[in-house]
This record gives structure tokens, C-alpha cells and sequence, in this order.
């Protein structure tokens, strides 16, 4: 076992076993001043540095497993909970165009987007988009990031899902990271079933999902029910099939438009319902009444210029909120979740000590994983991060750098 001690700030966003929180109780982090932390791969001790004298003796620590975090700020390790990094190519001419004022929804009408990443990573190889996406993956770590969901949706056709979906797996024995797969083949329709829905949809429900099943490759089911993609109905047809083939459901809802996509994720229970941007009062409530966790994700706002979403609304009706970075190539290409506790904080009015919760604990839960990270609880994994920093404010004052010193998940220190 190994013991930090002298830790100036230890947040340790302590839930007493509840798997979220919900309005004025994210205001609370559980920070302890001058603390200490025991742990091997779960967290065993948690309690005042003035103490350690005790559990020193009590569990034979000896000196070499002592570690000293004078001076800094230990809290849990961030879990990022959409993300869609297994990709190929990337889309910077389109970016660029962007920023001479074409919108992302004419790029996407041209055959460009979503539709530019399908064609690259159509034919990139697995181990390509391995090493793709473990590249992404190390760079979140080095920024602070031990949990991640990764999603597919940049192929197609079942071929190319399969092949992201085995990819993402490969990641995941590769990488200590805890990783969780979402399948996405409702991300577009292919250029071929642009103007026959109803064929591709088949092909989701007979052949994709069947063959995601069958190999044991994802853990949720998403489908992107927006404007110019996916209707209700189309979504509740394919979302309905994964949940009959044992998937539960994360929804990209209401990112272009308000279409009650929202609402849909409330009545199928999924587990998170993300994007919000513009999500109406009415779908608030629906979503604060539901259990679905709200996942915002201010990185696409800021990246693709919309507006963000209603975060003190959704927070404020009681909403389960989490906070995670999309990091896609076409409209929010970063891994940095501080970065997103930044936006967070600075343009949708959360506070601090809400923007940690949502990018810890509420994350946890939006892929049903907060009985075992998330927080540092006595039983949990003991993934944490150590911030150069006396005080956890610093995260946020003192923005655009990297404040992760030291990342550690399941008790061991990942090496770069």
C-alpha cells in the first residue's frame, strides 16, 4: 500500500455512496485540508495528515511507499463521457472555413462533416485507428482524464463499425484507462441511403446490432436525433433495438435544434441525453424528472459558435449534470477536460465546485460507473489526479495550461 501525506487540498467529491449529485449538494466537494490518502489499487484510509503517525504503524508503510504532496491538490481523475476519438484524417480546411463564416450545417449539407471523417476512416486500418485513438487517449490522461467512453459512428456500414468498435477494445486492453464503447451507427446516413432512411435503419437493427451483440463490443447504444439527422421516430426505432439487445442508451439530443429529443431520452430511461444546446424549458423539467443524466458539452458550443446550453437551468431544476468533452474532429477537437471545467465556469455560469462534480461523480454515473470512480471513497478505485496547485480555484484562475502534475489510476503513477 502507499500513503500521500502533507496534501495542502484533498477534493475528494465524497457522495456517502449516493451515485450523483444533484442541485445545491454540488456545491459540495468534500475538500479536506492537510490531508493524507492510503491506498494499493482502492482507496483504503482517507482522514487528517495528523493522523498518519497511526496508520503508518497500523499498516507497515514503509518510507519508500510514502509519498510527500506538500503544496499540491489531489482529486479524483476526470471521467469524459462522450467522446469520438477513433477516427482517421481530420477536417482543418473545413475548420478554416468556419472561421470565414460558412456554419458547420452548410459544411455538412455540401457532403462535407461528419460525411468527411466517414470516407478517411472508411479506410484506415484497425491498427491505424488504434494507434489514433490511443494517441488522444494518452494526451487525456496527461491532462487529467482516467475514465473515457468512446463511441463509433465514423464508418457507416457494418464493416466499418465493427472495425471502430474492435479498435476502441484494442484501446482498452492497451491503455489502464477505464473505457467504455457506445455504438453510433444512427451518427449520419451514408451518401448511398440519403434519400432511403428506412434501408439504412435496417441495416442498424439486422446487421450492426446484431454482430455488436454477438461480440460483446459496446456497452450503450446512441443514435444523433437532431436537425437534419436522425427524426424521433427513426431514433426510437433504432434505440429501442439496442436496448432489446441488452444496450443501454446515450442520445446526442437537441445540439441544432429543439426537436423533443430530450424528451425521448427521458421516456426510454436512457443514461445520458448530451449535447442541450437547445433544449427547451418543457424538456428541462421532462429531463430533471427522469433520471437521464444531462451531459453538456460547451467544447462544441465554443468550437462550432452556438449557443451553450442552459447549464444553471438544468442544474437548478434538479437535473443530473455532467460535463465531458466531445472530442471529435469536426466540432470540438479536444481532449483536455480542464479546458472544459474552463468553458464550464466562464460561459455556462457554473460554479467551481459544480463543474468538478460534473466532470467526476455526475460523469461517473453517466456511464454507470460511480460505484467505483468518480469520487475518492473508501472501496473505490484509487484514480486520482495531483494538481500543481495549493487550492483547487487555481484550476480555473489560472487558465489554458496544464495543472495535472502527476496522474494515477488503480493505484500506480502512469508514466508518459
Amino acid at each position: 500500500m502507499k500513503l500521500l501525506k502533507n496534501i495542502a487540498s484533498l477534493i475528494t467529491v465524497n457522495a456517502n455512496g449516493k451515485p450523483f449529485k444533484i442541485k445545491s449538494d454540488m456545491q459540495n466537494i468534500g475538500e479536506i485540508k492537510n490531508a493524507a490518502i492510503l491506498f494499493s489499487d482502492n482507496i483504503h484510509w482517507i482522514g487528517s495528515n495528523d493522523d498518519i503517525h497511526n496508520i503508518i504503524m497500523k499498516y507497515n508503510i514503509s518510507e519508500n511507499n510514502i509519498i510527500d504532496a506538500h503544496n499540491k491538490t489531489i482529486m479524483p481523475g476526470f471521467v469524459d463521457t462522450h467522446t469520438h476519438i477513433v477516427f482517421a484524417g481530420n477536417r482543418t480546411n473545413e475548420f478554416a472555413r468556419r472561421l470565414r463564416g460558412v456554419t458547420y450545417q452548410q459544411i455538412a449539407e455540401e457532403g462535407g462533416g461528419i460525411q468527411t471523417t466517414v470516407k478517411a476512416t472508411s479506410k484506415a486500418s484497425l491498427e491505424e485507428l488504434v494507434e489514433n485513438g490511443k494517441k488522444l487517449a494518452i494526451s487525456a490522461m496527461k491532462h487529467g482524464t482516467t475514465s473515457i467512453e468512446i463511441k463509433s459512428g465514423y464508418s457507416l456500414n457494418t464493416e466499418g463499425e465493427i472495425k471502430q468498435l474492435r479498435a476502441i477494445k484494442q484501446i482498452a486492453k492497451e491503455l489502464p484507462l477505464t473505457v467504455s464503447a457506445t455504438f453510433l451507427g444512427a451518427h449520419d446516413f451514408p451518401v448511398e441511403y440519403k434519400d432511403n432512411h428506412k434501408k439504412y435503419i435496417d441495416i442498424i437493427k439486422n446487421e450492426m446490432i446484431p454482430q455488436v451483440k454477438e461480440e460483446n463490443l459496446a456497452e450503450f447504444c446512441d443514435a444523433f436525433i437532431d436537425k437534419g439527422y436522425y427524426t424521433v421516430d427513426e431514433g426510437r426505432e433504432i434505440l429501442e433495438c439496442g436496448l432489446q439487445n441488452g444496450m443501454q442508451l446515450k442520445i446526442h439530443c437537441d445540439e441544432l435544434a429543439d426537436v423533443s429529443a430530450t424528451k425521448l431520452a427521458a421516456e426510454l430511461g436512457a443514461v445520458s441525453a448530451d449535447h442541450l444546446l437547445c433544449i427547451s424549458d418543457e424538456n428541462i423539467k421532462a429531463i430533471a424528472n427522469s433520471g437521464t443524466v444531462a451531459g453538456l458539452l460547451p467544447g462544441t458550443a465554443y468550437f462550432i459558435r452556438m449557443p451553450y446550453a442552459p447549464a444553471r437551468k438544468i442544474i437548478d431544476n434538479g437535473a443530473i449534470t455532467a460535463i465531458a468533452t466531445d472530442c471529435n474532429p469536426g466540432s470540438s477537437f479536444t481532449e483536455n477536460m480542464q479546458t472544459i471545467l474552463s468553458l464550464s465556469v466562464i460561459n455556462m455560469g457554473m460554479t467551481a465546485e459544480e463543474a468538478i462534480v460534473a466532470s467526476t461523480l455526475n460523469a461517473a454515473h453517466a456511464i454507470r460507473k460511480s460505484d467505483e470512480v468518480g469520487s475518492l471513497e473508501i472501496g473505490k478505485k484509487a484514480n486520482f489526479i495531483m494538481l500543481n496547485t495549493e487550492n483547487y480555484s487555481d484550476l480555473f484562475y489560472h487558465f489554458g495550461i496544464n495543472h495535472v502534475e502527476q496522474t494515477w489510476i488503480n493505484g500506480e503513477r502512469i508514466t508518459f
